[in-house]
């Protein structure tokens, strides 16, 4: 059945001891509720053919899992634990090796220790050994199978010339245990002889069905495992269900001929996989060579030198043993090597199936120590992309440590909640707070006495002192003089889940840290099941969450310009209205409001009041206008394609006392955004007809307008995001 079905054409399909292992279960079971008074044909008959329907319908749930593609399971196991267990596959083909060299039952590191207290006994495995390596040796310097091939059926041949040169016979051979002693084969008609339907006990067929699911599961997995084996060593992708298919319908047809429970047996496979036998023909060999062995009046194995097939064991042995239990140092990091070494150590101190379990739980241990150390959360220096005055920009450039900005990304779990609470309160600075009698921690008692200085120069009284900044967590701040944090930003746009212990461990913590110092904290890009977390643990409310990042760093900064002094004439809207273009532009530019630099430039600009949902541009237009927003909001836009449909992707947002729509007027490309009001606005209009107008009426003027909207554009361009934004060129005018 695989040599017909199997996607691999030299894949080799045999009895497995993964089976095996559940039907001498059931054997066992049968045999002791029958007792001892029933005859031993009888549970012989029962033992069989109970084995075999055990394994047809195995085949057929084997087959189920396959079309309903459950195969795949077995791919997400980590490759450090499929690394053990194609180790243990090597270790076990050592055992088989040793145990067909000596004739001993060799099946663990104690048995085989103890082929190596007897001399004899050694003397018997070095052929075997030396073939494996000679085997191994032949298939890496040379590419050619028939090169292999042929070096495997020199042996016998050089053995055998050997025992003429030496006169030694065939009865000393078998006397010294290089070769199996004679024993007649049963015979055909001894086989069919055991299915007697006649003398089977039904009911105990039933009995075993407990039994039968676990094997199920096991051999299931196992397949798999092995096919993930296969496909691991080959590098080559496998369609793990079609896989899986083979196996059901090569176990149906067995359980129906009363064969046992198989799969895929990866040390043949691999075997003949490296011997570049690529082809078919190698299992239409093994069926007519396995069928002659059954046919044949004699044994094989009486004729036939143990080391011979201990050799080609011993050969896969050595390869795999060292391939990932030596080169793969190399090829994965040090935990996950130590991971290959766990898992292949457990699977031979318990067993195969919990040996697997217990490296894939370590594996999983090792995954979440690797990814708590893997930095979720960092301090990004970063504003927002809205449109500002000079002033306005100045001013948040000099107070950009009052906004803390911080990226989360990944997944936030438990393990997260140490290394989120360290670095927030590492960033995060507050004024260090004074004692009762206006000291800071520290300071020597009356050393402000009389408020003098070194010399003798009047200080300022403790209680009007500035104090230096701190860490959240009470711990020096890198530069003492510098400004407390008044806003923290949590970016959770990279955040793609997060548990309620990592809410309340880490976030809970933090914003409580914060109120008490009167920090605001908004939170940005949250998914709505993180936003429930942490609204149903009372972290934060409703007023805390914004849609996205780039608004909640243009609130904080809305915020921040708001409480700063008003003098600056940040936000005046309400009295801006009424204003000159000249008198908002001197403000623009930091000038004197009485300053001449722009005087006369009122009759130039072009006063407008509009609605909200008012369009000034749309992209693509030609850039015949600049605009000066007096009071109101101007929604920068550009058009991104989807599969749907166009969709609008907001980019820019223009505040009171600033421009837009200068940067293409000069640059003279077509607009690469579309302006609309958010609200009702007060705006100035400088068209093209006025702005070469003022420059043939009022040169001086327009050389002083031209290096204000300058000022402008460079601001824009600064904060511009998209390359089509920066890449102009301005034209002599």
């Amino acid at each position: 059945m695989f040599t017909l079905l199997s996607s691999l054409p030299f894949s080799i399909g045999q009895v497995q001891d993964a089976g095996l292992i559940f039907l001498s279960t059931m054997a066992t079971s049968i045999c002791d509720s029958l007792g001892d008074d029933e005859p031993v044909n009888a549970k012989v008959t029962t033992t069989i053919i109970t084995l075999g329907i055990a394994t047809a319908s195995l085949g057929v749930c084997l087959v189920v899992m396959g079309k309903l593609r459950l195969a795949a399971l077995a791919s997400y196991l980590p490759m450090p634990v499929i690394g053990g267990y194609l180790a243990f596959i090597g270790i076990f083909c050592l055992y088989a090796g040793l145990a067909l060299c000596t004739g001993l039952v060799v099946n663990d590191i104690t048995s085989m220790l103890d082929v190596f207290t007897n001399a004899h006994d050694v003397l018997l495995c070095v052929p075997g050994v030396l073939g494996g390596a000679f085997l191994l040796f032949v298939s890496q310097r040379y590419d050619s199978s028939f090169i292999l091939s042929g070096a495997i059926m020199i042996m016998p041949v050089v053995f055998f010339l050997i025992m003429i040169a030496g006169g030694i016979s065939m009865d000393d051979a078998r006397d010294g245990g290089w070769i199996d002693p004679a024993k007649d084969p049963a015979t055909i008609s001894e086989l069919l002889d055991l299915f007697d339907f006649s003398l089977v006990h039904w009911d105990q067929v039933p009995k075993q069905f407990g039994t039968w699911i676990g094997m199920v599961f096991i051999v299931a997995f196992s397949s798999c495992l092995d096919i993930a084996a296969i496909e691991l060593d080959m590098g080559t992708k496998l369609d793990f269900n079609h896989e899986l298919k083979t196996v059901g319908w090569s176990n149906v047809v067995s359980g129906l001929l009363g064969g046992y429970t198989g799969s895929y047996i990866f040390s043949q496979t691999i075997f003949t996989y490296r011997s570049k036998t690529n082809s078919r023909i190698v299992g239409v060999c093994v069926i007519i060579s396995e069928f002659a062995i059954v046919l044949a009046p004699v044994s094989v194995m009486s004729y036939v030198p143990r080391f011979f097939f201990a050799a080609t064991l011993i050969f896969i042995a050595i390869d795999l043993m060292i391939e990932w239990l030596v080169l793969t140092y190399k090829k994965m990091s040090l935990r996950e090597y130590a991971v290959l070494w766990m898992t292949f150590v457990a699977v031979n101190l318990v067993s195969l199936d919990l040996g697997m379990l217990i490296g894939v739980g370590i594996a999983i241990v090792n995954f979440l120590l690797g990814y708590i150390w893997l930095p979720i959360v960092s301090r990004q220096p970063r504003s927002s992309t809205a449109v500002r005055s000079p002033m306005e920009r100045r001013l948040l450039d000099q107070k950009s440590d009052a906004i803390a900005y911080f990226e989360l990304q990944g997944f936030l779990f438990f393990g997260s909640s140490v290394q989120i609470l360290d670095r927030v309160q590492k960033s995060v600075f507050v004024r260090k707070v004074r004692n009762d009698i206006g000291q800071m921690p520290g300071d020597k008692d009356g050393c402000d006495a009389g408020y003098l200085g070194d010399a003798d120069m009047p200080l300022t009284p403790v209680e009007n002192r500035e104090s230096p900044i701190e860490c959240l967590d009470g711990s020096p701040a890198p530069r003492p003089e510098g400004l407390p944090t008044e806003f923290v930003v949590m970016d959770f746009s990279s955040v793609t889940a997060m548990d309620a212990t990592a809410a309340r461990s880490a976030f809970l913590i933090l914003q409580k840290y914060c109120t008490n110092h009167g920090i605001t904290v908004v939170y940005a890009g949250a998914l709505p099941e993180i936003r429930n977390v942490l609204l149903k643990n009372n972290i934060a409310g409703e007023e805390s969450f914004l849609a996205t990042t780039e608004l909640a760093l243009e609130f904080c900064e809305n915020e921040l310009l708001a409480r700063t002094n008003g003098t600056v004439g940040v936000h005046r809207s309400s009295e801006q209205q009424n204003e000159s273009i000249g008198l908002l532009l001197h403000r623009f530019m930091g000038e004197p409001e009485d300053s001449q630099l722009l005087h006369g430039v009122d009759q130039f600009f072009q006063r407008h009041y509009v609605s909200a949902g008012h369009e000034f541009y749309q992209a693509g237009q030609s850039p015949d206008h600049f605009y000066f927003l007096v009071s109101g909001t101007v929604s920068l836009s550009t058009t991104v394609d989807s599969s749907t449909a166009p969709k609008a992707s907001q980019i820019e947002i223009v505040h009171p006392c600033s421009m837009f729509g200068e940067v293409d007027f000069f640059s003279r490309q077509h607009r690469h955004s579309t302006a609309t009001a958010t609200e009702p606005c007060t705006i100035f209009e400088m068209t093209r007809e006025t702005y070469d107008a003022m420059r043939e009426q009022q040169p001086a003027l327009w050389t002083s307008v031209r290096d204000v909207v300058i000022q402008s554009m460079a601001l824009s361009i600064t904060k511009s995001k998209t390359s089509a934004d920066i890449a102009i060129s301005i034209k002599s005018e």
